[in-house]
């Protein structure tokens, strides 16, 4: 091949190349404009429509609701489980205070007036669950520890003519008698069993020494017969035992009132 032939080639080869190269640019902002496009229909798709947002929102919302309405029963819950337990310390608050403010505050000589014999009733020490006391009546002395609690007030020891009848025994005593109630909480009635029973929780009693409110009245009777023994003591807060008949209603029958005329501190 001649040169100016191969000349000739080689140019229209470069114009030819040329053409292809400018047509490949010029196509390449649409393609890429199309390439663009499914990126555009993808976040498209991503985006959620008016009306997808408006399910979504409530299906979010729902377990919310759903929360404060099991808070809500929660809370409706404990308030009404506050007041039960409110009402049950209230009534064990009454309860324990109805025997333990019986209980005598001081040590105390207590003498009792009473037309056939002399009795007084020395309170020789207490404390939070015991009472040591002493009665005279006559000449027989007889030495009790009560068992003195929310519940209940109990003999546990008792001894007839003590030593020293004014020697505390409450720390190293050992109870010598079953628990006799001489008043108990869970038993309340008209006072006609062998057992103690409570059967006034707020009278107001007058006796030589003074005049008490909200008094304790309890009482037993034993049939024999034809005839009842009925014991009845009444206790007055923070002294104790402030007054006592004995009542035989045999044939013979007679009635022993003993009330409290003065108070003496040990």
């Amino acid at each position: 091949m001649s040169n100016s032939r191969k000349n000739i080639f080689l140019t229209s080869l470069l114009i030819l190349s040329m053409t292809v190269f400018s047509a490949c640019s010029a196509s390449s902002p649409s393609e890429k404009a199309e390439k663009k496009e499914p990126e555009n229909t993808s976040v498209e798709k991503e985006t959620p429509s008016e009306e997808d947002a408006a399910v979504n929102e409530g299906t979010v919302e729902a377990p919310a609701d759903q929360e404060e309405s099991s808070e809500e029963a929660e809370e409706e819950n404990t308030d009404s489980e506050e007041p039960a337990k409110e009402g049950d310390s209230s009534e064990k608050e009454e309860v324990n205070l109805l025997l333990q403010q019986l209980k005598p505050e001081k040590n105390m000589i207590k003498t009792f007036e009473n037309k056939d014999f002399s009795l007084t009733e020395t309170i020789v020490d207490h404390n939070d669950t015991h009472v040591q006391r002493v009665f005279k009546v006559g000449e027989m002395v007889t030495l009790q520890i009560l068992k003195w609690d929310q519940d209940a007030i109990q003999v546990v020891y008792e001894e007839s003519s003590p030593k020293d009848p004014k020697e505390s025994k409450l720390n190293n005593f050992k109870p010598n008698k079953e628990m006799q109630p001489m008043a108990d909480i869970s038993r309340k009635g008209k006072g006609d069993t062998p057992q103690w029973e409570i059967i006034s929780e707020n009278e107001t009693l007058e006796v030589p020494y003074d005049t008490f409110q909200d008094v304790v009245v309890v009482r037993n009777t034993v049939k024999a017969g034809n005839k009842d023994t009925i014991n009845t003591i009444y206790y007055a807060p923070g002294i104790g035992m402030i007054k006592e008949v004995y009542e035989d209603t045999g044939k013979n029958g007679k009635k022993i009132e003993s009330v409290l005329k003065k108070v003496e501190e040990l």
